[in-house]
């Protein structure tokens, strides 16, 4: 039987820099920019943005799907900055923090805006004191 892999854990883009270096995560955005000599993105979502290295899981059939559409929405699982567009509007991006890729599906479907919601109740049970039953 193949060995299983390690299961990404969600997180929001805002929190990245929470975890652990080497640490699989889970992430939902949009491409803001793509640079094909580096092989880097801008994903962001809200005013948060984050580099991420997209080299190791280009195909010729995904990633057509979303290099060409502006502002695509993907799921991304775990060198010079592209250039933002001008019209973008304000955004953090940590210019330390380089997530790489494995793994990136073109989500069009996905709604970002209950993504986050999810996460954020997560976020909020996980900081709830436990409390005992007697």
């Amino acid at each position: 039987m193949p060995q299983q892999t390690d299961s990404a854990t969600r997180t929001r883009i805002c929190r990245v820099g929470d975890f652990e270096a080497g640490q699989k995560l889970r992430l939902a955005g949009r491409v803001l920019s793509y640079d094909v000599k580096t092989g880097l993105i801008i994903l962001v979502d809200e005013k948060h943005g984050l580099l991420v290295d997209v080299i190791l899981s280009l195909d010729q059939n995904q990633s057509r799907l979303w290099a060409t559409e502006r502002l695509s929405t993907v799921i991304a699982m775990p060198l010079t900055i592209p250039a933002v567009p001008s019209y973008a509007p304000p955004i953090e991006i940590d210019q330390n923090l380089v997530l790489r890729a494995i793994l990136l599906v073109p989500s069009p479907d996905l709604d970002l805006n209950l993504w986050n919601a999810v996460l954020m109740e997560e976020e909020n049970e996980d900081r709830q004191p436990l409390t005992r039953v007697e």
